[in-house]
C-alpha cells in the first residue's frame, strides 16, 4: 500500500514541476509561484513542524535551536549567493520527501479522499521546489525534482531513527520559513506592475489548499 501511495505522490509532485514549467505568461508564473509558496507556509507549520515534535509532550529547546539555525543559515547563505539560499530550501524540500516516505510505512489504507489529499498534497510543493531551481536549465530542474520526489520511496525503505530525523527535520524547517519569506518579499517588490490584490489572493489560497491537504493526508 505504501508503495502505491509513494508512486502518486512523487508523480504529483513531478506533475506540478511541469505544469510550473509550462507555464509561459509571466503573471500566471507569478501567480503559480505565490500559490506554491503560500502552500509553503501551510506545510511547514502544519506538516513539517508537527513531524519534528511528533511524540513529545512539549516542544523542547532542542527543536527551537534547529528551527532557528536553519532560519539564520539559510539567510546567511541567501546573502552570500544569488541562488545558494534557495538551492538550500530545495534541499529541506527533499529531506521533508525522505521523512514523508518514513512516515508512509506505516499507511494501512488508501481510500479516494486519501489520494486527492497526496495529491493536492504535492502538485504545488512541485510547483514551489522548481522555483527554487533558478539558474538551470528545465531539463535540469525535471530532474532535480524527480530525484527530490523519489526519496519519498527511499525513505519508506530505509527510514532512519526518530531521534536523528526530527531535529534533521526542524532544520529543514527552518531554512524553509526563510526562504519562502524572502521569495515572498522579492516576488511582492518586483511584481508592482501586477495586482497586490490578486498576488495576495494566490497566497491565501495555497495556503488554505496546503492546510486542507496536511488534514486529509
Amino acid at each position: 500500500m505504501s508503495a502505491v501511495m509513494a508512486t502518486i505522490m512523487v508523480l504529483a509532485e513531478l506533475g506540478g514541476a511541469l505544469i510550473f514549467l509550462k507555464t509561459k505568461d509571466t503573471f500566471r508564473r507569478i501567480f503559480l509561484s505565490c500559490l506554491g509558496l503560500g502552500f509553503a507556509y501551510a506545510i511547514v507549520f502544519s506538516d513539517i513542524i508537527p513531524d519534528a515534535t511528533e511524540h513529545y509532550s512539549e516542544i523542547s529547546p532542542v527543536f527551537w535551536v534547529c528551527i532557528l539555525s536553519g532560519m539564520f543559515c539559510a539567510y546567511g547563505i541567501e546573502k552570500y549567493g544569488k541562488y545558494a539560499g534557495k538551492y538550500t530550501a530545495f534541499l529541506g524540500f527533499s529531506f521533508h520527501n525522505f521523512c514523508e516516505g518514513v512516515v508512509l510505512t506505516t499507511a494501512t489504507l488508501l481510500s479516494p479522499i486519501l489520494m486527492l489529499g497526496l495529491i493536492l498534497h504535492k502538485l504545488p510543493e512541485g510547483m514551489v521546489s522548481v522555483s527554487f531551481l533558478e539558474g538551470m536549465k528545465d531539463k535540469t530542474k525535471v530532474l532535480a525534482v524527480f530525484l527530490s520526489a523519489l526519496l519519498i520511496p527511499i525513505g519508506a525503505l530505509l527510514p532512519i531513527p526518530e531521534n536523528v530525523a526530527q531535529p534533521i527535520t526542524a532544520f529543514a524547517a527552518g531554512v524553509i520559513l526563510s526562504i519562502v519569506s524572502i521569495s515572498m518579499k522579492i516576488i511582492i517588490s518586483e511584481s508592482v506592475e501586477f495586482s497586490r490584490i490578486k498576488i495576495s489572493t494566490a497566497m491565501v489560497i495555497g495556503a488554505i489548499i496546503g492546510g486542507a491537504s496536511c488534514l486529509i493526508v
